[in-house]
């Protein structure tokens, strides 16, 4: 099959590579349709963000797969171990066999470790991470552990089922009915938790963005208030909060500023606009060691959180993914307006992360997506 290679930061080629075959306990997906993420973007790119350190390292040694967890496909094989196993998500008696139309968690717990033997894989010391610490869906196939498979609805389509959530950073967050939310950027993952916070019963819900157009999108998804980031967004949430400040931030706007990004100055916005003993959620992917006002923080009580990775145990009912996907299904997410750059073929992955890399240059609104194959029902 054909594939992403990485030969160096910046450096990539599209390759024959093995065929995955699938483990036991695995399975190996066709793969529909497949976007980057920003991080991924950034990782390949050779900025300092979190597991730069890895694929430094990983790089040193040769070649090597990187990136792709963002994606939908169809089971082609599975492994010996995976026959009559259920598939998350799906409805009642279906399970996971060849031709169904399937998306997998990122993130999966080794469940060996003594974390994981005491039924916490939220604290796993060593969770393989797809596309990370295991070739991605940067490919034609992909072998996934058959514990990460999410099946997709009927209705929901492989460029829906590809395109990120939200629900991770809400989870954590805890936004109760008639919060005040204040969500600093209007990019893909700042207009997926405005259409979030709507259905989930915020109260208040305060969008900042630099770009017109992307402000338009963030009050077509719900927000109350849209504030142009380059005026004093502190002033705004204190007129519109009696002077309180937002019960719960989403920090989604600070990176690297050579990804069109706003750095590091986000973070403490949000500890400015956050009232005391409030709540921010830090989505954006920050420098490893991007300075924080810490004294702030602590001097007004304040929660600095990070989404976990991974399908999350939120409801016996279901997991995050399997309600983003419930989500989409039912038309309360709009995922299609950020998928403005489709692009055919495997060949086309580089040009794919040039674009999600500096969407702003391109007029993407989101990160581009790729179809690789047949999106086919069982």
């Amino acid at each position: 099959m054909r594939a992403l290679v990485l030969h160096g930061f910046g450096d990539t080629t599209i390759e024959e590579v093995p065929d995955p075959v699938p483990g036991p306990d695995e399975v190996v997906i066709d793969v529909a349709c497949v976007q980057p993420s920003v991080t991924e973007c950034m990782l390949i790119a050779g900025d300092p963000v979190a597991m730069h350190d890895v694929l430094t390292a990983r790089l040193a040694a040769g070649p090597t797969r990187f990136g792709g967890h963002e994606f939908a496909g169809t089971i082609s094989a599975t492994g010996s171990g995976v026959a009559g196993a259920t598939v998350a998500g799906g409805a009642a008696g279906s399970g996971l066999t060849v031709g169904a139309r399937v998306t997998a968690v990122e993130t999966a717990a080794c469940g060996t470790c003594a974390a994981c033997r005491r039924d916490r894989p939220d604290a796993c010391r060593s969770p393989g991470v797809l596309g990370f610490t295991r070739p991605g869906a940067f490919a034609e196939r992909v072998a996934v552990p058959a514990k990460s498979v999410v099946a997709v609805p009927d209705g929901v389509t492989a460029s829906q089922a590809a395109a990120g959530g939200a629900l991770h950073g809400h989870a954590i967050a805890e936004v109760r009915p008639g919060d005040t939310v204040l969500i600093l950027g209007a990019g893909v993952m700042g207009v997926l938790h405005t259409q979030v916070a709507r259905h989930g019963g915020a109260g208040q819900i305060i969008v900042t963005g630099r770009s017109p157009a992307k402000r338009r999108l963030a009050l077509r998804a719900g927000a109350d208030l849209v504030v142009d980031a380059a005026g004093d967004v502190l002033a705004a949430v204190l007129d519109a909060t009696d002077g309180i400040g937002a019960d719960v931030v989403f920090e989604t706007a600070g990176g690297m500023p050579s990804a069109g990004l706003a750095g590091t100055s986000t973070l403490d916005l949000a500890a400015r606009c956050v009232r005391r003993g409030g709540r921010i959620v830090m989505v954006a992917v920050l420098p490893r060691h991007a300075s924080a006002p810490l004294g702030l923080l602590r001097e007004r009580s304040v929660a600095l959180l990070h989404p976990r990775s991974g399908a999350g145990g939120y409801s016996p009912s279901a997991g995050a993914f399997e309600q983003a996907l419930r989500l989409v299904r039912r038309g309360d997410v709009d995922v299609d307006c950020l998928v403005t750059h489709r692009l055919d073929g495997i060949d086309a992955l580089p040009k794919a992360l040039d674009i999600t890399r500096d969407k702003a240059a391109h007029g993407a609104a989101g990160p581009a997506q790729v179809t690789v194959g047949a999106w086919d029902a069982a």
